[in-house]
């Protein structure tokens, strides 16, 4: 779509509705199409279409009392008529078809068939019946004198106007046919002129009179637009007391106007004329009608310059009567267009006018003085039926929610390609990336969309992704599935570039590279250096069946997710405990986590903060335990609402294992252990409380079933915005080495690291068993690599990591495990 004038202060809200065709294309999509007024696609019906059918009059009518899609399918030969396995559809906000109509009655012994020209909802109460058009050929020997060599034809086409049901009933209430009322030698058109037939046989009948268009007033009368006959007529409806039903009341143009004196109100326009109109509308608010005035059909001379929308003022109560030009909304580029086409008036009094056969589409203020918008989708023979413009408010199935995520190579940004085909309401798209499709996720990138189709943005690359959409309140409107980031083979990496592979690749069918996990996130930190942290979360793959989620709502097991600003104030609790218990095995957790909707956050009460910074160290002996307590205190005087705790545990058995648990502020998954081992142990325990005394959301913590350990660390801090961008913790991450001494012979050291940094632990043991442990990282594949240990030291150490998997083997005094889940 190229927008070339788009004045935004003046142009009516609502979007475009199109049906582009191109007749003999092959490499076209024909399909209902909905834009914004940006040129942006919003919505694709193409999945929609049955096989080898066109499609036609995509609009936004009411039924039911509630704004509804229609549009018809239609089988038949170009340029209308005969469609047996032709259908006019009616679709919800969510795209899903409620109702499928046609006619379903006999007509001189001949079914009738939906044609593509009309489906326009009429009716009371609101949208009870439809008006189609239907095509039948009879055999009719007519002889036309003004047209070159006096043809005679031996088959006829006539149309016919139909009242339906809207019940899916299809139920006829009035139906009138052309021929029965219409003399075929009041037609423009001669046999075997372009797209009218020959008349020479049943299949290639002669269409004198060619109905284009349908509408009925509040008076239960109709109107008919004859295209070869260049009129529109008054048809007497089955309300009517003065006239039989079906009787016309008046022509409108043609050969035999009913209206003496047509005249104009347009300056430089002497009088009324049109020729081979399209949508023909009654309009009450003008005391008469409008219609699109195509001026040609490209073989007779054309009656006005250039093609146009125009409105009329009908007097049909006294003598003479009267029909007179209102307006003339003529395009900027003054285009003649030989079929099709559409002139509809907008809420506010501004126009908006589809060329037909001309891919253009144009706005124009009241009188046709001055166009506010004008666009194309490409050039001749593209073409769309009709075009329409109208507010809309598309709430689509929570399956047609996608999300694609690429990155060039293991150590490059990811872009991310969200869409929610007819969504309307979203507003801001996040991008979340983790290392395990179960595990945590990190946000890594926000973007604010308008109303469009895709989305793009850059972020921090990892194995998994996926994307929440969210309204401009802030709820939640749907999830996309947890996708793998593509990352291209070194085989193919030619064919692809920094934020795409080129088009025509097929990312499902060609090789992927073999990256490491990126660590972007996690689930233990303490620092008191960071302004801006992450904002993590946990995800399961459960969270994204179709059907489980509701619109506006947070979906089943979906993440808990902070929006909190920048953390200024912090309360940061460590508590070492010592203890000798019996082993036991974990529990199960006692209860769901609470699910938090991040549109609805809570606010806290302020309260001043303290720079009051103590320092108390506390030890108490017992037979069985001895606890040492330390605690750093640079907190507000009162505790406000939005904080998160994390609290970690980490248990040795003495024999063989370490046990490794997590909760938080709602509960946790404990990782089992590799072995169960049995005897004392020893437990220690790490609590950090984050608080932010000016934060407007609050955040609990969850730990989604198989996810890591460790309850999820959900860190108030700012959220990236912009086209991905990202701030604080979210572009370098926590620099930070926790480092935990245990009153016995083992030194953990538990180190989350971002991919940017570089660093060298050297974790030292208790003096009592001398060791050294001497982790690097490695930038490109994020992981520690390479350990050290004193080869003096009488036993054996096992490392395990997920994503790593390194082993060592070395002599120690006793058996470790060290279970690190956060890399």
């Amino acid at each position: 779509m190229y927008v070339t004038i788009n004045d935004e202060a003046n142009v009516a809200p609502g979007y475009l509705m199109i049906t582009p065709n191109s007749p003999g294309a092959t490499n076209f999509q024909t399909a209902p199409y909905i834009y914004n007024m940006a040129g942006h696609l919003v919505w694709s019906g193409y999945e929609l279409m049955q096989p080898g059918v066109g499609v036609y009059d995509l609009a936004m009518q009411s039924w039911k009392s509630s704004p509804h899609l229609t549009m018809t399918q239609f089988a038949g030969p170009v340029g209308g008529g005969t469609g047996v396995d032709s259908f006019s559809q009616i679709l919800d906000e969510t795209y899903t078809q409620v109702v499928a109509a046609r006619p379903m009655s006999i007509y001189q012994g001949q079914e009738l068939t939906q044609d593509l020209h009309e489906f326009n909802i009429v009716g009371q109460p609101v949208g009870a019946t439809a008006l189609v058009t239907s095509y039948v050929t009879l055999a009719r020997n007519v002889t036309y004198p003004a047209c070159a060599g006096s043809p005679t034809t031996q088959f006829t086409k006539t149309g016919l106007l139909v009242e339906i049901s809207t019940d899916g009933k299809n139920t006829t209430l009035f139906s009138w046919s052309a021929i029965d009322h219409i003399d075929p030698l009041n037609t423009y058109v001669c046999p075997g002129d372009f797209m009218v037939g020959s008349g020479t046989s049943a299949s290639d009948g002669f269409d004198y009179f060619h109905i284009n268009a349908l509408d009925k007033d509040a008076n239960g009368d109709y109107l008919v637009s004859g295209r070869h006959t260049s009129a529109l007529y008054k048809i007497a409806g089955l309300t009517n007391e003065q006239y039989t039903p079906g009787t016309i009341i008046w022509t409108l143009g043609g050969k035999n106007t009913s209206f003496p004196v047509m005249d104009s109100e347009v300056p430089g326009t002497p009088s009324l004329n049109f020729s081979f109109q399209h949508h023909a509308r009654w309009r009450p608010e003008i005391g008469g009608v409008s219609l699109w005035d195509n001026a040609n059909d490209n073989v007779i001379a054309p009656s006005a310059q250039s093609s146009s929308g125009i409105s009329i003022r009908i007097n049909d109560t006294s003598s003479p009567l009267t029909a007179t030009l209102l307006a003339d909304y003529i395009s900027p580029g003054r285009e003649l267009d030989s079929s099709q086409g559409s002139h509809q008036f907008l809420p506010g009094g501004n126009h908006f006018m589809g060329l037909g056969s001309v891919p253009d589409f144009y706005e124009q203020l009241p009188g046709g003085n001055e166009t506010v918008w004008y666009a194309n989708f490409g050039a001749v023979p593209l073409q769309s039926y009709r075009a329409f413009k109208y507010p809309w408010t598309g709430k689509p199935l929570i399956s047609e929610i996608a999300l694609f995520a690429y990155a060039n190579n293991c150590s490059a940004p990811a872009a991310f390609y969200a869409s929610w085909n007819g969504a309307t309401e979203i507003a801001t798209w996040k991008y979340f990336v983790g290392s395990e499709s179960a595990g945590t996720f990190t946000l890594v990138g926000t973007q604010a969309t308008t109303d469009t189709f895709e989305t793009f943005t850059i972020g921090t690359r990892d194995t998994y992704a996926y994307a929440i959409a969210y309204d401009s309140t802030g709820s939640v409107l749907g999830q996309t599935k947890t996708v793998n980031v593509y990352v291209p083979a070194e085989s193919v990496a030619g064919s692809c570039g920094a934020i795409s592979c080129s088009p025509g690749f097929n990312y499902s069918s060609e090789p992927q590279a073999k990256c490491v996990a990126a660590v972007v996130s996690t689930t233990l930190v303490a620092s008191t250096q960071t302004t801006s942290t992450a904002i993590v979360q946990t995800t399961s793959t459960s969270s994204f069946l179709p059907g489980l989620v509701k619109r506006g709502v947070s979906p089943p097991s979906s993440p808990t997710l902070s929006l909190t600003p920048t953390v200024k104030h912090k309360t940061k609790t460590t508590t070492i405990v010592k203890k000798k218990t019996p082993t036991s095995t974990p529990s199960e957790p006692a209860s769901t986590p609470v699910q938090s909707n991040p549109g609805n956050p809570t606010t806290p009460a302020s309260s001043p903060a303290s720079t009051k910074k103590t320092k108390t160290v506390t030890k108490h002996k017992s037979h069985h335990k001895k606890t040492k307590t330390v605690t750093h205190h640079k907190t507000p005087t009162s505790t406000p609402v939005g904080k998160s705790t994390i609290t970690s545990t980490v248990t040795i058995h003495k024999s063989k294992s370490i046990t490794t648990e997590g909760s938080g502020s709602g509960n946790s998954t404990p990782i089992p252990t590799p072995s169960s081992g049995k005897g004392p142990k020893s437990t220690k325990t790490i609590t950090k409380t984050t608080t932010n005394p000016a934060a407007s959301n609050s955040a609990a913590s969850n730990t989604s079933p198989g996810s890591s350990g460790f309850s999820t660390a959900t860190h108030t801090g700012g959220s990236p915005t912009g086209s991905g961008s990202t701030t604080g913790d979210q572009n370098q991450g926590p620099s930070l080495v926790t480092s935990l001494r245990l009153n016995s012979s083992v030194y953990t050291c538990v180190a989350c690291l971002y991919p940017k940094v570089n660093a060298c632990v050297d974790s030292k043991v208790n003096p009592e068993v001398y060791s050294q442990v001497n982790s690097q990282i490695n930038p490109k594949i994020n992981a520690c690599h390479n350990f050290k240990v004193d080869p003096e030291v009488d036993s054996g150490v096992y490392s395990s990591n997920a994503e790593v998997n390194s082993k060592i083997n070395a002599k120690v005094n006793s058996s470790v495990i060290i279970t690190n889940a956060s890399l």
